[in-house]
C-alpha cells in the first residue's frame, strides 16, 4: 500500500492544526459550515475558455438549478454532455463549491459539464433526491438529444454524487428515458455497509472517516439503511445487465475504495465495459485538493482527459 502524497500530509496536518474537530454528532448546518469552508480554501482559478451559465429546471419534485460550463475548444460539434452529481454526502455541497471541479472537467474533457443542484438531505428523503436527480437528469438528455440525437450524454459524480449517477444510470435503463454513453464515478458511495478492509484501514480518514460515512447514511436514509432497492444501494439492483460502461476513479486511501473496487467487479460480471483508475496515494475528496498537490493536479488531469475520450468513443 503507498503511502499518502506527502503534499496532502502536509496539508491534513494544517488542517488539524487549524480547525478544532467537529462535533461527534454535528447538525447538517455545522457540516456545510465546515465543507464550504475547505472548499473555499481549495478554490483553483477557472479555465478562461470555459463559459458558465445557470439556468433552472421545473419538474415534477419542483425547481431545481442547474450549472452549465461549456469547454468547446473547436475540435467538434456538438460536444459530449456530461449531468454532474456533486458529492458531499447527500448532505452537503452545490454547485459553488463544486465550480472548479465541474469548469476543469468541461475543459479537459472538452464538454458540456451540467450540475444539478439538487435538493439535499435530510431535509430531502431519499426517494425524492433520487426522483429529483433522475428527473433531472432526463430534462437534460432531451434537451441534448433534441440539439443533436448522436450526442454522447455521461453521468458523472464524486463520492455521494457518483451514487446518484449509478442510481440514475439503472433507472435510465429501467424506464428508457434517454441513452447514457458512460457513468464517471468518482470514488463513490454504493452500499452502507462498513467492514471492508478498507474502512478498517482507512476508518480514522485521512479526511472522510468511518463515522462521518456513518453520519451521512444516517441523514441521507434513515432507518431505511436495510431496504432492497438500488436507490439505496446500486449494489441491490436486481440485475446490472445492460447498463451503460463505466469508468471508476477510485483513491487508494479512502474507507471507500473497496466499495469501488467491487462495484467494478459487480458491473464486470454483468458483462459490463468497465475502465478503472486507481490513485494508490490520494484519499477520499481529492477533486477538490489540487490547489495543494502536484500528484493530485495530475490525476484530475488525467482523469478529465480519460471522461472526454471515453465519450467521443462512444459515437463510433
Amino acid at each position: 500500500m503507498s503511502a499518502l502524497d506527502p503534499d496532502l500530509a502536509r496539508y491534513f496536518a494544517d488542517l488539524g492544526a487549524t480547525f478544532p474537530p467537529l462535533p461527534a454528532d454535528p447538525t447538517p448546518l455545522e457540516r456545510r459550515g465546515r465543507y464550504w469552508t475547505l472548499c473555499g480554501l481549495g478554490k483553483t482559478p477557472l479555465p478562461g475558455s470555459v463559459t458558465i451559465n445557470d439556468v433552472s429546471l421545473d419538474l415534477e419534485v419542483g425547481k431545481v438549478p442547474v450549472r452549465l460550463f461549456y469547454g468547446h475548444d473547436g475540435a467538434d460539434e456538438p460536444v459530449p454532455a456530461i449531468i454532474y452529481f456533486h458529492g458531499g454526502g447527500w448532505v452537503v455541497g452545490d454547485c459553488d463549491t463544486h465550480m472548479p471541479t465541474c469548469a476543469r472537467l468541461a475543459h479537459e474533457a472538452n464538454a458540456l459539464v451540467v450540475s444539478v443542484d439538487y435538493p439535499l438531505a435530510p431535509e430531502t428523503d431519499w426517494r425524492t433526491l433520487t426522483d429529483a436527480c433522475f428527473q433531472a437528469a432526463s430534462a437534460i438528455a432531451a434537451d441534448r438529444v433534441a440539439q443533436d440525437a448522436a450526442t454522447p450524454i455521461a453521468l458523472a459524480g464524486d463520492s455521494a454524487g457518483a451514487h446518484l449517477a449509478t442510481v440514475t444510470a439503472i433507472r435510465a435503463r429501467d424506464e428508457g428515458h434517454f441513452h447514457v454513453a458512460l457513468q464517471a464515478l468518482f470514488y463513490p458511495c454504493i452500499e452502507p455497509t462498513y467492514a471492508t478492509t478498507s474502512y478498517q484501514e482507512f476508518a480514522a480518514g485521512p479526511g472522510l472517516t468511518r463515522a462521518d460515512m456513518q453520519w451521512y447514511w444516517r441523514q441521507f436514509v434513515g432507518a431505511d439503511h436495510d431496504v432492497n432497492d438500488y436507490r439505496v444501494a446500486p449494489s441491490r439492483a436486481a440485475s446490472h445487465a445492460g447498463l451503460p460502461p463505466a469508468y471508476m476513479v477510485t483513491a487508494g486511501r479512502d474507507p471507500l475504495r473497496d466499495e469501488g473496487r467491487a462495484y467494478v467487479r459487480t458491473l464486470r460480471e454483468a458483462k459490463i465495459d468497465v475502465a478503472h483508475d486507481e490513485f494508490d496515494s490520494l484519499p477520499h475528496g481529492f477533486l477538490r485538493m489540487a490547489k495543494y498537490s502536484a500528484a493530485t493536479d495530475a490525476a484530475i488531469a488525467h482523469a478529465n482527459k480519460r471522461v472526454g475520450k471515453l465519450l467521443r468513443s462512444s459515437r463510433t
